[in-house]
């Protein structure tokens, strides 16, 4: 072999050399970014909210789940709260299918269904309504989730609506590992007939014994446990544990034990706008706050009557 030959080849062996370098650096540091991580877990418990209702809130305001605003776990056993009206977000309930009773829903447009266990509402108050739930029997136990999920600014006002789903009409996978229940967004081509202005994903999980589940994530995601037991990213998940992940990141892994585990993953971009909070309205400026009371104060909003069943 000639001298120039030699020294080309040796030029195409280190670039090859170098190269492959690269390729699997980049391909490691691609996975490094893919999983997401771990930034808070808690372990909450109950508390006696008024008599008739327990919960497990989760709020914005002190946790990293924006868009959503509420995630409340709750055990409902008599009517609480009455109609009351909301303006400028979603408001769904979702009963988990160990529900020992439907809710009753009503709202001022005109709406009256029936939340069997398994099943879910969504009032998407936009520019403002009113709704009432509450237990269809008086002291037999409901048990589910309340949860407030935020509008962009420019969805603050939309046209009021309701969305309604049976347990039957909630979509799930099924595979030897999981069940999956897609209670909004999507999750391996599989969505409900139904979509609210924020997009987000919120799915109701029962993993397996000894299983892997590998969950594709936007920016802001969380899991709350609801029984058995299992871990992600080396932290234990059980009945009630608050899981928050990195914005970074696009993959949830989580672990299942013996007694495989139950729980609620959610997930969705946030909005990154002022929020101004004013009880049951959520809005993005003072401004914006002060002409929804006003338009409440003038009757904006309809009416809606203590129930009479």
């Amino acid at each position: 072999m000639n001298s120039r030959n030699f020294i080309l080849k040796s030029i195409l062996t280190i670039t090859g050399s170098i190269l492959f370098r690269k390729t699997i650096s980049a391909i490691s540091l691609n996975i490094k970014k893919m999983n997401k991580t771990i930034v808070k877990k808690i372990d909450l418990q109950f508390k006696q909210a008024f008599p008739g209702l327990k919960g497990v809130d989760i709020m914005a305001n002190s946790y990293p789940i924006e868009p959503f605003l509420v995630f409340t776990e709750f055990f409902m056993e008599k009517p609480v709260f009455g109609p009351h009206p909301h303006a400028g977000i979603s408001v769904m309930t979702y009963l988990l299918p160990d529900s020992k009773e439907s809710f009753i829903n009503r709202d001022s447009q005109g709406d009256f269904s029936y939340i069997e266990p398994g099943g879910m509402h969504i009032m998407q108050a936009g520019s403002g309504m009113h709704h009432d739930e509450f237990p269809k029997m008086t002291d037999h136990e409901t048990h589910g989730f309340q949860i407030w999920i935020n509008h962009a600014d420019k969805d603050r006002f939309v046209e009021p609506r309701s969305m309604h789903a049976s347990a039957n009409e909630i979509p799930e996978k099924n595979t030897e590992d999981y069940k999956v229940r897609v209670v909004h967004g999507e999750f391996e081509g599989i969505s409900p007939n139904y979509q609210m202005v924020t997009s987000v994903n919120l799915f109701h999980i029962y993993l397996m014994p000894k299983k892997t589940i590998s969950l594709n994530a936007f920016p802001m995601a969380f899991v709350y446990g609801l029984n058995g037991k299992g871990h992600s990213g080396g932290e234990m998940i059980q009945a009630q544990t608050l899981v928050n992940y990195s914005l970074e990141g696009e993959n949830v892994i989580i672990n299942s034990f013996d007694e495989g585990l139950e729980f609620m993953f959610a997930t969705g971009t946030p909005h990154n706008e002022p929020i101004t909070y004013g009880g049951p309205f959520v809005m993005t400026t003072p401004e914006q706050m002060a002409e929804t009371k006003r338009r409440y104060s003038n009757g904006e909003m309809g009416k809606l009557e203590a129930y009479q069943g």
